[in-house]
């Protein structure tokens, strides 16, 4: 795998998609906890890495948490403020229940990485087009969900961070990179206050440190902690210039 995301990188430093040095301006740093408003949030993919930290870190910033899963008892997280719904992204009737008087909807689902050359279908779309119209016909219409940078924002220059990342996904994960564009075009055509989070190499590794963020227009890392990943997300929730935004999010 190295020795092709290398050629990917030479590759496009010859075709002056990116330059030997990048001059950045400063990015953005956010280190701080979440100031609670007794938010009602309801967490889409919650049972995934990603999912089962966003879940306790809303709980104990004090949110009022609905999870949706597909399978029961497969979030093993008990608390007072957290209600677990069980049914499929296509229940439109169990996704109206999860919905319905929430204040936020985040969505931690991510597509898979099969490296096979055929895309059959794309659940993950599916499951975002069922969501988003539920939530246009009867709110709320803050969204937050989670994507890579194969998914592009006005914002972008052409940098690594901005670059790799989709050309990796269409040569390496044909059905990862669609669910990705297609997920894009469903965001960008949507009525919703929706913010994206694109992340890259999502890992274990937190410093304590914190966050930063890019809108493509600055340097950003190629790595960071799912940990990382949840808390931004999270602090998306009560970010009101983030609304229509795409921040990539990195480790400090």
């Amino acid at each position: 795998m190295c020795w092709i995301y290398y050629i990917c990188v030479i590759l496009l430093v010859e075709q002056r998609f990116l330059p030997w040095y990048i001059n950045f301006t400063t990015s953005v740093g956010y280190t701080k906890g979440v100031e609670t408003k007794n938010m009602k949030i309801t967490i889409f993919g919650a049972t995934g890495q990603i999912g089962q930290l966003l879940v306790t870190q809303a709980l104990q910033a004090g949110y009022d948490v609905t999870a949706y899963s597909r399978r029961p008892n497969a979030l093993n997280i008990k608390h007072e403020k957290l209600q677990i719904i069980v049914g499929d992204l296509t229940d439109q009737g169990k996704l109206r229940e999860a919905i319905l008087e929430r204040d936020v909807v985040v969505s931690a689902l991510g597509p898979t990485m099969s490296m096979k050359r055929q895309v059959l279908d794309l659940p993950i779309t599916q499951g975002h087009k069922a969501i988003i119209s539920v939530m246009e016909e009867y709110g709320p219409k803050r969204f937050i969900t989670l994507a890579t940078p194969t998914i592009s924002a006005k914002e972008d220059v052409k940098q690594l961070v901005t670059q790799l990342p989709s050309i990796m996904a269409k040569l390496l994960y044909p059905t990862g990179y669609a669910e990705m564009k297609e997920i894009e075009k469903l965001i960008e055509n949507s009525r919703l206050d929706w913010t994206v989070v694109r992340m890259l190499n999502p890992n274990m590794k937190t410093n304590g440190n914190g966050y930063s963020v890019s809108f493509g227009d600055t340097k950003g890392k190629m790595n960071v902690s799912r940990y990382n990943v949840a808390k931004c997300m999270l602090e998306a929730t009560q970010k009101d210039e983030w609304v229509h935004k795409m921040p990539i999010v990195f480790n400090n």
